[in-house]
């Protein structure tokens, strides 16, 4: 494994730990056992939820797609030197965020300047990560990629697999765009926050889940696919239900009868693009 995906995993580590620690203080703190001085409540949870999702989630993925991408592609990464920097950017974004959330004890009304450096930074780190990936689908070495331990399996699964990846970083880009919108503008945040959770939460690692485990699911059980069809009709109904949603919670009147509507609507949808991956996988690996 390259330094630079380790690098990532080891951040990971570490922000799963800080995430703890933070979630254990927000609990302590909001039950009355302690008492924190100029660090307020609120800014708190986001912190920790970011030491999650930014920190621990999103840094073992990127750990993981360094890793297993040379092996599926058979192309090494085009340049480690970018994924080095990536990886120092993308820890000062995440560790600027964390930390100037917690010194913005007016948060969200107010915000630390540098917190919104720090944002720009990690949708910068976020840019130079799909450039790398990029080049090396388009002018990477065949033939230089680690060697795939886990075998071969059918191209029409690993296309769709594919599909599910790379939809998975689009996702990922268009939410920290909205983050660090949300930043720069604080009066937005009550209305964006709804879009930008679901689209972090499942556009990016849902659907990363979806694709890692649709490579390594039949490789790792040693049969095929159970169904490749229903794998592309879940990835068109989870498209239309995720975007369906962000949609409503971005231009809907949330007090009328058509938001409620068109949400368990375009929610019932996303649900069932769910059901669909736990039939699918539980019948490859059983």
């Amino acid at each position: 494994m390259e330094k630079f995906a380790k690098g990532f995993i080891a951040s990971a580590l570490i922000y799963a730990s800080v995430g703890s620690v933070l979630g254990v203080t927000y609990f302590l703190a909001s039950e009355g056992f302690i008492h924190l001085n100029n660090i307020s409540i609120y800014p708190l949870i986001v912190a920790t939820v970011h030491s999650f999702l930014l920190g621990f989630f999103t840094m073992m993925i990127f750990g993981v797609t360094y890793h297993i991408i040379p092996m599926f592609a058979g192309k090494r990464f085009y340049s480690p030197l970018l994924a080095y920097i990536h990886l120092i950017l993308s820890n000062i974004g995440v560790s600027g965020i964390i930390a100037f959330l917690l010194s913005s004890p007016y948060y969200p009304t107010e915000i630390h300047p540098l917190a919104r450096v720090t944002a720009v930074l990690e949708v910068v780190s976020l840019l130079i990560f799909v450039y790398n990936m990029l080049l090396t689908f388009i002018k990477g070495t065949p033939g230089t990629g680690t060697p795939n331990p886990f075998g071969l399996t059918d191209k029409a699964t690993d296309l769709v697999a594919t599909r599910y990846t790379s939809a998975s970083i689009i996702y990922f880009f268009i939410g920290c765009i909205l983050g660090a919108f949300m930043f720069l503008s604080p009066t937005s945040i009550y209305l964006t926050m709804p879009a930008h959770a679901h689209i972090n939460l499942v556009g990016f690692v849902s659907m990363m889940i979806f694709g890692v485990s649709y490579h390594m699911f039949p490789r790792f059980a040693g049969r095929p696919l159970h169904s490749v069809p229903i794998a592309r009709v879940q990835f068109i109904l989870l498209n239309i239900g995720l975007i369906g949603m962000v949609f409503i919670f971005a231009f809907a009147d949330r007090d009328g009868m058509t938001y409620r509507t068109l949400l368990t609507l375009f929610g019932t949808t996303l649900t069932a693009s769910f059901v669909l991956y736990i039939y699918n996988a539980w019948k490859t690996i059983t």
